[in-house]
């Protein structure tokens, strides 16, 4: 399954898009991660946040899901893991991005999160309109048409929208998915050589983290 995975990963890795344990072995700074762009000072020095940058479009970013699953079920308790919508500059990509926050807003994330990536790569529906994202909301998760729009351009989901899109310019996301560590280090497949090794690579890097802050 491991191999299965990894070949549809190199596979999907030749497109245009790209979508563009404890810690083991060393990496190398400028080959299995790197900086960011900006470093963002950590809201509590004693937590690590990882944040992963994704796209519900991106088929890497749909088969790194249950891998990265894995990993939180034996992160360090004191990483913290975030995930960050990223719109690659598209429309489609906003409109997910926004499907994401209003779903945060209602508080049915986990019920829409892992239904929004199944419609779109398991069942091939494009998801790129408004009212077949509505349609998902209303199916998997019980919210009323009414209670969606409610929160399309609510105050939250705007801030929300804005903050990630500022995030991915400060970090300097260009591909998703991407992760961030501590918001000072990125990793990601392409770096690590699979979705697997690069999980392995975050967990270096958190304790990389907690190293440099003492």
């Amino acid at each position: 399954m491991k191999n299965w995975l990894r070949g549809l990963f190199l596979a999907l890795s030749l497109s245009p898009l790209a979508c563009s344990a404890q810690a083991t072995g060393n990496y190398t700074e400028g080959k299995e991660y790197k900086k960011v762009r900006e470093v963002v000072a950590p809201a509590d020095l004693k937590k690590v946040t990882v944040e992963e940058f994704f796209w519900y479009g991106c088929p890497h970013c749909y088969h790194s899901d249950p891998i990265i699953d894995a990993w939180k079920a034996k992160k360090a308790v004191d990483a913290d893991f975030q995930r960050v919508p990223n719109t690659l500059g598209s429309p489609v990509g906003e409109l997910h991005m926004r499907a994401f926050y209003i779903a945060e807003a209602l508080g049915v994330g986990e019920k829409i999160h892992k239904p929004l990536f199944a419609a779109i790569h398991e069942r091939h529906q494009p998801m790129n309109t408004p009212d077949q994202v509505k349609a998902l909301f209303q199916k998997e998760a019980g919210v009323s048409p009414a209670d969606f729009d409610k929160n399309t351009s609510s105050f939250m989901v705007d801030s929300r929208m804005r903050r990630a899109q500022q995030l991915a310019m400060s970090y300097g996301i260009t591909s998703v998915p991407t992760l961030v560590v501590g918001g000072k280090y990125i990793t990601s497949a392409s770096m690590a050589g699979s979705p697997e090794k690069a999980m392995q690579v975050v967990d270096f890097l958190v304790e990389k983290i907690k190293k440099e802050r003492k």
